[in-house]
């Protein structure tokens, strides 16, 4: 049977079963009819009570049987099979707290998606930033997966003492590094949150099918790229989605109702590789 149609019989037979709820307990309510009660009615028990507590005891059948039946069906999230598309992270850093930015990269380690790309771009080069590069060297820089390059200039600006020949080699390095890398930290001259996204996505170019972006103080759920990929590959009209954002403490898991999906068409999505790029706003 069509899934819509069973929704639709569920929906319609809810709604009967309410009504003649409804019905017998007006009904009772008017009548008043009692099956026993004391001499001076200080107690009673009549049709109006029969109904009340017959419902209650339906609901709660009703509601065994769903949660059973939830239990039953469960199952793990389970990977595309075979992966279709690649993905990168993308983490914008500057000037983190120092625990805020060792947790969002222990949870990037933790994020369940074959090979994930995860690129960190801090926005500063100066030596008061250095921490953060240190930082990344203690949780992903332990294997010969993970790349690092400190640039004096960004792809806008060159620094001090730069030439043109200096800059375009800065360029092929940052973009080396990150392509060559599993896990990969720039730190470029500062140019705000803009530059820093533009160098991650300028260096990944059409290496990668997706990008997913979040900022350095971001805890993400292991869940949370396979989730937000599900929606953009099972719908051509979605450009973009977007997780359930929770202040520190609370739940951070990616439900199927907590996806927000961008909707528009492929062509009014921003993106870099034809079309099929998330990309924050």
């Amino acid at each position: 049977m069509p899934v819509q149609l069973t929704t639709a019989l569920r929906v319609v037979g809810t709604s009967l079963f309410a009504l003649a709820v409804l019905g017998g307990i007006l009904a009772a309510y008017v009548t008043g009819y009692q099956f026993i009660h004391t001499e001076k009615h200080y107690l009673s028990f009549g049709l109006y009570g029969a109904i009340l507590g017959l419902h209650l005891l339906i609901q709660s059948l009703f509601a065994f049987l769903e949660h059973r039946r939830m239990r039953r069906v469960g199952q793990p999230l389970k990977l595309p099979s075979p992966p279709r598309a690649s993905v990168a992270l993308c983490i914008a850093a500057y000037q983190e707290d120092p625990d805020y930015l060792r947790k969002c990269l222990r949870s990037a380690q933790r994020i369940a998606f074959p090979g994930l790309k995860v690129v960190m771009v801090v926005d500063g080069n100066r030596q008061e930033d250095a921490y953060m590069l240190d930082i990344f060297h203690e949780v992903l820089g332990g294997s010969e997966q993970a790349g690092c390059f400190v640039w004096s200039s960004n792809f806008h600006e060159a620094g001090s003492g730069e030439t043109e020949a200096s800059l375009q080699a800065g360029m092929a390095r940052v973009q080396q590094v990150v392509r060559a890398s599993t896990f990969s930290c720039i730190m470029q001259k500062w140019g705000g949150k803009r530059e820093v996204m533009y160098t991650a996505f300028k260096a990944l170019g059409d290496s990668v099918d997706y990008i997913q972006v979040c900022d350095s103080d971001t805890v993400l759920d292991p869940a949370c790229t396979i989730e937000m990929l599900r929606v953009l590959e099972e719908d051509p009209q979605v450009g973009g989605v977007g997780g359930d954002v929770q202040p520190p403490g609370e739940s951070m898991a990616v439900e199927d109702d907590q996806v927000q999906a961008a909707r528009g068409t492929a062509i009014e999505a921003r993106s870099i590789h034809h079309c099929k790029v998330s990309k924050e706003q």
